[in-house]
């Protein structure tokens, strides 16, 4: 009999001198590198809105229990403390390869070079080592647990085991919940940055998108507004035609470039004028009727385009829709653009037209914030990115003349955006939390939202090219197509990304 329990205690004390070395390695390692531990934790699809408190959390305990497995009177509280935390572990592990959206980086450590499946079995391996520790330890020790008769202590073992497995459970169902409705500005990166696989040179770094289609990609260019560069969605092929206007000598101060196939337009509110052509011959008529004047405009088909008026009286922004065929304007809509600050600056944006689902996006500059209506202008929903800035942070000065003008640079929230089918692409100059702080140097961030319910998908980042950032870009189904500097690069969205778009 004491040969037996001699052998229990031997056999108890090397099990928790394994733990020991692994919860003392572990929680060193992580505290050692504890922003790259921290960024990991951000990345986690079960743990990323409570990054903050595991980061620091989980190596605290790991030490905690490692100094209690080393105390012989708290080895078996200890060693149940450790089942408990394994078990968590591995349930953690098992939600990710079987349940996750993506498969994030590991976590660093002793386990850092093993793969997910591999990590898998490394835990369990030790739950089961727990387990027998506290099977060899049931009465032949004093504690609370070891003293406890056989059905009691196989229930409080069990339901260690069943309590520890059930928080990671509610823990990945709140996660998910917190990431795509409540979201704290905690960026879901489901793939490494993608460099270009493509790019091609257009000697200038004034071009802009002016439209497209499956096959075309169509320029405009600030410098040289009377043309058009027409790129095929390859980049193996570049023509650059000469726009004409039936009134090419008005005093044109921002013309602006639309393309419909297979028409287009010019346009300038500050005249105000619409020209429409057809690709085919690249000849513009300018368009009678009621045309007001204008500060943005979407084209939504043939005839019908969508107008920001800007009413410096009134101090606010309506949107409206605008008919070629009828010369005037069909409806507006004065409340589409809430006001916060001056009505003015506070609501400035893009307005774009998704023609896959032929709905109008409005996202602010300046605040979290985005809009979508339908084509007359009906509020369909409104959403909010990830970032917290729920107010514009500008600040306005009057003029002497009586103007109004932006006194300090204000905080971009959302740079610049595109829309394919139900999703929207944003891109950000903020950094996130959990987020390594040097990728800004290196690559442009693409925020995706679900246009369908307003939630957050994921992120993206995308490669600077010849030290030029991302300024503008356009999607076309799984491709990303950027103008950064004179160069115009293709870039493949994630699979992860893409495969929330609706279904035909």
């Amino acid at each position: 009999m004491k040969t037996t329990a001699k052998f229990n205690t031997t056999v108890i004390a090397i099990i928790s001198y394994l733990f020991v070395f692994l919860f003392i390695y572990a929680a060193i390692s992580k505290l050692l590198d504890y922003n790259d531990f921290s960024i990991k934790i951000g990345q986690s699809p079960l743990l990323s809105p409570f990054a903050g408190y595991v980061a620091i959390g989980v190596p605290v305990i790991e030490l905690i229990i490692a100094v209690g497995l080393l105390i012989p009177n708290w080895r078996i509280i200890s060693l149940f403390a450790a089942l408990c935390l394994m078990t968590a572990f591995t349930v953690y592990i098992f939600i990710i390869l079987n349940f996750s959206s993506f498969v994030p980086c590991s976590c660093g450590g002793i386990l850092e070079k093993l793969g997910w499946t591999e990590h898998l079995i490394f835990n369990l391996v030790f739950v089961v080592l727990a387990i027998i520790g506290l099977i060899l330890s049931e009465n032949h020790a004093s504690d609370w647990i070891s003293s406890k008769k056989p059905l009691p202590f196989t229930v409080t073992v069990i339901s260690g085991i069943t309590i520890s497995a059930l928080s990671i459970i509610s823990l990945f169902l709140i996660s998910e919940h917190i990431m795509h409705k409540r979201n704290n500005f905690v960026r879901r990166f489901p793939t490494h940055a993608e460099p270009e696989y493509k790019k091609l040179d257009l000697g200038l770094n004034s071009y802009y998108f002016a439209g497209n289609d499956d096959k075309t990609i169509y320029l405009g260019n600030y410098k040289a507004p009377a043309y058009v560069a027409i790129v095929d969605t390859s980049l193996k092929t570049k023509d650059s035609l000469r726009i004409q206007p039936d009134q090419p000598n008005l005093p044109f101060k921002d013309i602006k470039l639309s393309v419909v196939p297979p028409h287009f337009f010019i346009t300038d509110g500050t005249i105000p004028a619409i020209f429409k052509g057809n690709t085919s011959d690249w000849k513009a008529t300018r368009q009678t009727g009621q045309i007001p004047y204008f500060t943005a405009l979407a084209a939504m088909d043939s005839l019908s385009i969508a107008l920001r008026l800007t009413s410096l009286k009134k101090m606010r922004h309506t949107l409206a829709v605008y008919n070629l065929e009828k010369q005037k304007l069909l409806v507006q809509n004065t409340t589409l653009l809430k006001k916060q600050i001056d009505g003015i600056f506070d609501a400035d944006g893009m307005l774009l037209y998704n023609q896959q689902n032929q709905q109008l996006h409005y996202i602010f500059y300046y605040r979290n914030q985005f809009i979508t209506s339908n084509r007359n202008l009906k509020l369909v929903s409104e959403g909010k990115t990830i970032d917290t800035v729920a107010i514009a942070k500008i600040k306005v000065s009057k003029m002497t003349n009586g103007g109004k003008e932006i006194a300090t640079p204000p905080l971009v929230i959302n740079k610049t955006t595109s829309v394919y089918k139900n999703l929207l692409f944003i891109k950000s100059d903020r950094i996130g939390k959990f987020e390594d702080k040097n990728m800004i140097n290196e690559a442009s961030i693409i925020d995706v939202y679900n246009l369908n319910n307003n939630t957050y998908v994921g992120s993206q980042y995308i490669y600077d090219i010849e030290k030029a950032k991302l300024r503008n870009f356009k999607i076309i189904q799984n491709k990303l197509y950027g103008l950064y500097g004179s160069y115009l690069a293709v870039v493949t969205i994630s699979d992860k990304i893409t495969e929330a778009y609706q279904k035909e």
